[in-house]
């Protein structure tokens, strides 16, 4: 099972979110989605979300920022943990490696998203949610789509 992080820097103000424009793995080429990658062994979660984020980003987002507020579950194939910050930290986020970096108005988050952008970033900024545990989503495996 391949475990990963990724993770959402949002402004102080609620009103940008970094988001990078993935080249792998091929399904995601040209999409954006947040910034992350592959938990290493012997490394927790949140230490893969600090070291990804300043790898991809150049900003180092301490650990007791981030809070991981979902974990999602594909059945044999991965595990994923979603973080959320907010710092104005965000404004000096920049591209460090081949991947492009943007900071994107939430207002304008473009089409070329990887598609549960479209309500993780909501649900990481929904005020009347505890996230003091993870919301825990099971993905539908491929051989119960086709049933």
């Amino acid at each position: 099972m391949k475990k990963y992080v990724t993770g959402f820097l949002f402004s102080q103000d609620a009103t940008r979110v970094v988001l990078i424009k993935k080249c792998l793995p091929e399904w995601q080429q040209g999409l954006l989605n947040g910034v992350g990658g592959k938990i290493e062994n012997n490394e927790s979660s949140c230490d893969a979300m600090v070291r990804e984020f300043q790898e991809e980003t150049g900003v180092f987002v301490a650990h007791d920022q981030w809070t991981c507020y979902a974990k999602i579950y594909r059945p044999n194939y991965y595990e994923l943990d979603v973080y959320y910050a907010y710092s104005d930290l965000a404004y000096e986020a920049k591209t460090v490696e081949r991947e492009e970096v943007y900071l994107i108005k939430l207002q304008d988050i473009p089409e070329n998203i990887i598609p549960n952008l479209r309500w993780l970033i909501p649900l990481a900024l929904d005020n009347q949610a505890d996230f003091s545990k993870p919301v825990v989503i099971h993905e539908v495996s491929e051989e119960r789509l086709k049933a």
